[in-house]
């Protein structure tokens, strides 16, 4: 199977998309606030969580079947894919400031966070009805969670990123507040994409370093081909 530029031009078996068609792909997204948790109200985490504000967001969309592909293919899609970011307050569509980034869950395989489920999901609840909400929480790959869950172990992006020889983070999520507060847009906007992208990298690996516990994670752990390939599986048990 071969993937090349133009888009949605595959070899081997996967069929032809049609100019109506929309060809499968997963989203990988992260999001930068305004605050941090302990300066919101609330009686818990959970709730303090839930009444941040978010600064910008970025994402990607990968097409399925260059994850599907391999290691290279999926790297190379991943480097393609062109890099949306949104800004809370730049939007004036009726729809809301993050209308696209919601389109996109919706019509998404898969999608993609590092600790989604414990913080960028519940921040945007507020932005999206319940109902949509669930529907999009059944679609997360948190590699995150994944790996907490196997290892017990909780491990920063950065750490795993430097551990498997990659591209590391360009800053943290405190000065993403402060960039955010003194208007260093274009400062902001680099670091949210550069999560996104490294992220996008790292599930691609065949393979993925674990530090401090000196353990090799397999793809079906942490890898989005994996977790497509069950996606997938799933589906056609329930169809």
């Amino acid at each position: 199977m071969t993937y090349r530029r133009s888009p949605w031009t595959w070899t081997a078996h996967v069929r032809t998309m049609s100019s109506n068609d929309v060809a499968p792909f997963v989203v990988v997204w992260d999001i930068e606030t305004q605050d941090i948790i302990k300066n919101m109200p609330g009686d818990n985490r959970e709730e303090q969580v839930r009444n941040l504000e978010v600064s910008c967001l970025s994402y990607v969309k990968i097409p399925s079947e260059a994850i599907l592909a391999g290691p290279d293919e999926a790297l190379r899609a991943v480097e393609e894919a062109p890099m949306i970011t949104l800004w809370r307050d730049e939007d004036e569509k009726a729809q809301g400031p993050f209308f696209e980034l919601l389109k996109a869950f919706d019509e998404a395989e898969l999608i993609v966070s590092y600790n989604g489920l414990g913080f960028d999901h519940p921040v945007m609840f507020k932005h999206c009805a319940s109902k949509r909400s669930e529907a999009h929480l059944f679609k997360v790959h948190d590699v995150f969670a994944r790996l907490r869950d196997h290892t017990s172990t909780w491990f920063k992006l950065d750490n795993l990123l430097k551990a498997n020889g990659m591209e590391t983070k360009t800053a943290n999520g405190l000065l993403a507040i402060q960039w955010w507060a003194e208007g260093r847009r274009d400062e902001l906007k680099e670091y949210c994409e550069q999560d996104v992208r490294a992220l996008a990298r790292m599930i691609c690996l065949p393979q993925l370093t674990l530090p401090r516990i000196n353990a090799i994670a397999p793809n079906y752990v942490f890898g989005i081909a994996s977790a497509l390939a069950a996606y997938r599986a799933s589906k056609t048990q329930t169809s």
